[in-house]
């Protein structure tokens, strides 16, 4: 009996080690599998972040945007290895590419230039700034920027004593406060995830009004009993935390008043078992309290976080954990930014989940500034010693650029946005209106204010559910791009959907020529760079089959080439956009000024012609009856045709698609985003899509879509009884394209099978900055620059020194040095200093 006993006793003991050992082995194999996806997410996924950093943040027609785009590792913030190349956009409010720049990044930041026309219309603009790579994701998070663009037109006989007119800032009504729309409503985002039932929870409380905006205001947490059971408050951006123990059997309601009437609204039910995470952050260290229901225990969890990405805490729950546990994380060996932690079951399902920001004082890095003195006169030089040091005065190294600029120029409360851009808004989901306000200063109201936002908003980059899937994960389809590439597909001739695999050759006719062979893919794909140039090329592709028996099949090839500048949706969500400055008469005044002067010493665009004398009358077409002549098919839709809109009348077409002109065009709408675009027509007589007809043929949107603009002379709308004559083809509108000798031209390369000509755009070639030396060149011309200096590349030498030296002009009044930046390790960071000019 004692044998039998002790067999069953060695039993019971034996299975229940090998439990254990299976439990302990699931908890580790999942910990494993967090580390392995993380390592192949930082080194395979990783994001790419870009930023801006221009000279000024308002300007006029005929100004120069003097810009600096920095790009970094998403996860490091170090130099990024995948792109080179870099793009800067100009954006009208119509989201229409006006101007555009391709750039060559040989490190973390390439400098640049965009000459704004002087008959550009007058509002506010976008500039951003992206790779191809960043493309990829279905909402991409680029960094965008507003800018305001203030048009002023000189008048007959300009003079400095008249300098502008109150109409120059029409349709800049910006204002510093927001006025609420409509009844504010609650958003509630319990931490972790749920309100456990007698478990102590914090909510994290967002109030908006109807426009989306922050409210501030005061309320009570009610229960179901009409006990007032704690009290609320929003602030700033409508952020706001409570914290209260939930009670079985009772649900509750965050009650408020507005204008004498009472609102209420239900908070998330409590759940009677589950998870809480709570995380406190105490400046040095992070504490984490982890609990659970009496039903659930906290033996076999696992408790992850993470940086971008990088692992920076583990803890596999132990059977002493039980139903509750706190530890502390140090954060003085953390880098600064969003930190992401979440609770899971040995099985790998999240539990619970919370964001925190990491912003640690021996992080902080600082730029200091020395000078003679900070008043200086007209046409003074000015030298200034710049010092970078860490936290603990110790010497730094970076990639840093400078601006010299009138403080009516540059909007006062955006010092941080390179900081708040790169460690908050680049890695929360949502979109944060004034992301600067909470790095103004460390006062605990905004750090408190920070932690709000943290519980209100979610990681943006990954799901874990999806990252720990065994499902193969995609490469991204859009490689990163090294430089210039020539990339498109072989096909059967005439026939695009029939890809063919051939030998293709590239051609490029520069200062040398450029030659080089491969053979395409099983698709037709092929891919030739990257190459580094800066001039326009002629380049040509040809292909053929060298195994084809009759030499007329060697060639029987068409070949369509890619585009070589990204095409982007209208909308980008989820991106900074920086809120439009208070824009000042007094800066709207320094530039006319400006003008003047240039017009005075060196008038732009003007020519004087003799006076001549008209003898008789003007016998010259007009512009319709020039095109219709040029484009007999025209005739279809000249006659009737409800609306025209010439090409060339608007502004930045270049870099449109003829989409992009159908949306400029009266009478159209375009729905949608590339490439599921479609096409409306106001007042057509059906509800169906519009005829399409380009040279009086046929055709189709998704023509349309690959259809360049400079490639189009005009477009004419028919709607309304004009319809008529159309029969019922045409009951949903008829839009007519009539092309140019642009488009005939590729048309006609069409017909030539195996070959291909085209042009190949190089990089942009930076414009240097002029900053006058008044020691050597002719004072004559009066000197009523808004920017005194720019410098893309400052340098700092080993011991974190360099220095600025610039002339001041003849405008007198306060300027700010602003220096941007991040350091050698991946610190973004900024610095200002103010000088007077007097007479």
């Amino acid at each position: 009996m004692k044998k039998i006993l002790a067999s069953i006793i060695l039993g019971l003991v034996t299975i229940f080690m090998v439990l254990s050992y299976s439990k302990i082995s699931q908890e580790y194999v999942l910990l494993e599998k967090v580390k392995t996806k993380l390592i192949d997410y930082r080194q395979r996924l990783a994001p790419e972040k870009t930023y801006l950093h221009t000279d000024k943040d308002v300007y006029t027609n005929g100004d120069t945007i003097w810009f600096k785009t920095y790009l970094v590792d998403g996860i490091t913030h170090e130099v990024s290895n995948k792109s080179k190349v870099v793009y800067v956009d100009l954006v009208n409010d119509r989201d229409s590419v006006v101007a555009q720049r391709k750039l060559f990044v040989n490190d973390k930041s390439v400098a640049g230039d965009i000459e704004i026309a002087y008959k550009i219309p007058q509002g506010t603009y976008t500039l951003r700034t992206y790779t191809k790579y960043m493309l990829n994701d279905k909402e991409p998070v680029i960094y965008q920027k507003q800018i305001p663009i203030i048009v002023q037109k000189l008048e007959q006989g300009p003079s400095l004593d008249n300098p502008m007119s109150n109409r120059t800032l029409e349709g800049f009504g910006v204002t510093a406060s927001k006025s609420v729309s409509g009844i504010p409503k609650i958003k509630f985002y319990p931490e972790g995830g749920d309100l456990v039932t007698e478990l102590p929870g914090t909510i994290g409380i967002e109030v908006l009004d109807g426009n989306g905006n922050g409210v501030a205001l005061k309320g009570d947490i009610i229960s179901s009993e009409d006990e007032i059971v704690t009290s609320f408050e929003s602030h700033e951006f409508g952020l706001g935390r409570v914290r209260f123990i939930p009670r079985e059997g009772r649900k509750y309601r965050a009650s408020f008043t507005v204008d004498g009437k009472e609102y209420a609204y239900p908070l998330p039910e409590s759940v009677s078992s589950g998870y809480l995470l709570n995380l406190q952050n105490r400046e040095d260290h992070i504490l984490v309290q982890v609990a659970s229901s009496p039903d659930r225990t906290l033996e076999g969890t696992l408790l992850v976080g993470h940086r971008r990405g990088d692992l920076i805490f583990k803890r596999i729950g132990e059977p002493e954990d039980k139903s509750s546990y706190a530890t502390k994380i140090f954060t003085s060996e953390l880098k600064d930014g969003v930190s992401h932690f979440t609770l899971f079951a040995s099985n790998g399902e999240p539990l619970a989940e919370r964001l925190v920001f990491i912003d640690h004082p021996n992080n902080d890095a600082e730029i200091s500034f020395s000078a003679p003195g900070k008043v200086y006169g007209k046409r003074e030089k000015v030298n200034l010693d710049v010092v970078l040091t860490d936290a603990n005065g110790s010497p730094l190294k970076g990639d840093f650029s400078v601006g010299v600029v009138s403080k009516n120029g540059i909007d006062q409360g955006h010092v941080n946005s390179f900081k708040s851009w790169l460690l908050l808004n680049s890695d929360l989901g949502g979109r944060i209106g004034d992301s600067d306000f909470f790095f103004e200063d460390g006062s605990k109201h905004r750090k408190f204010l920070l932690d709000a936002l943290m519980l209100t908003h979610g990681w943006r980059r990954f799901v874990w559910k999806n990252m720990l899937s065994d499902t193969l994960v995609k490469m991204p389809k859009i490689s990163p791009e090294k430089g210039i590439m020539v990339r498109g597909k072989t096909t059967k001739f005439k026939l695009p959907n029939r890809p063919k695999e051939t030998s293709v050759i590239l051609n490029l006719y520069g200062v040398d020529l450029i030659n080089s062979k491969q053979k395409t893919n099983e698709q037709g794909k092929f891919s030739f760079g990257p190459f580094y140039f800066t001039d326009t090329l002629e380049a040509t592709v040809e292909a053929y089959d060298s195994l084809a028996k009759w030499d007329s099949k060697k060639s029987n090839f068409s070949i369509a080439l890619d585009e070589q500048w990204p095409r982007m949706a209208t909308t980008i969500k989820g991106q900074q956009v920086q809120n439009t400055i208070q824009i000042s008469k007094e800066y709207a005044k320094e530039e006319y000024q400006r003008k003047v002067t240039d017009y005075l010493y060196d008038p732009v665009g003007v020519t004087q012609l003799e006076e001549v004398t008209v003898t008789d009358k003007d016998k010259r077409l007009t512009r319709h009856e020039m095109a219709t002549n040029s484009n007999p098919t025209a005739r279809m839709t000249t006659g009737p045709f409800s609306s025209r809109l010439f090409r060339e009348d608007v502004l930045g077409n270049e870099a449109m698609s003829a989409m992009d002109l159908l949306a400029r065009t009266p009478g159209v709408r375009v729905t949608g985003t590339f490439p599921n675009q479609r096409l409306v027509i106001f007042q057509s007589i059906g509800n169906g899509d519009p005829l399409i007809l380009v040279n009086g043929a046929t055709s189709t949107v998704d023509f349309l879509q690959q259809l360049r603009a400079i490639e189009v002379e005009f477009i004419d709308v028919v709607k309304g009884p004009d319809l008529t004559i159309f029969g019922s083809k045409g009951a949903g509108g008829v839009i007519g394209i009539y092309t140019n000798k642009s488009y005939e031209e590729l048309v006609a390369q069409e017909q030539y099978p195996g070959v291909v000509s085209f042009k190949v755009q190089g990089f942009y070639k930076t414009r240097e900055f002029y900053t006058p030396d008044y020691y050597e060149e002719d004072p004559k011309k009066p000197d009523y620059r808004t920017t005194l200096y720019w410098n893309p590349d400052l340098a700092f030498s080993d011991a974190g020194l360099s220095q600025i030296d610039f002339f001041t002009g003849d405008k007198t009044g306060m300027f700010q040095v602003r220096v941007e930046g991040i350091t050698e390790d991946g610190r973004p960071m900024a610095g200002l200093f103010d000088i007077e000019v007097v007479d």
